[in-house]
């Protein structure tokens, strides 16, 4: 699932919480959603964890995760 996903269908107070574990901000996981930054590789593994998976690293970030 990509970050627009996630916000879509697991809500804004989900997302927060993502991005509070993540050690980031809500706005930084909408501009991720739209396209206007790239999260870097180790956001991309805390992203992954605190979401039990539901956001992959390969989905995030395919450039540095690609699929095996």
């Amino acid at each position: 699932m990509d970050m627009k996903t996630y916000i879509e269908t697991e809500g804004r107070d989900a997302a927060r919480r993502l991005a509070f574990l993540a050690g980031t901000n809500y706005v930084y996981l909408t501009q991720i959603a739209s396209g206007f930054r790239k999260p870097s590789g180790r956001l991309v593994l805390l992203l992954e964890h605190h979401s039990n998976g539901k956001l992959t690293r390969h989905e995030l970030r395919p450039d540095l995760y690609p699929e095996t």
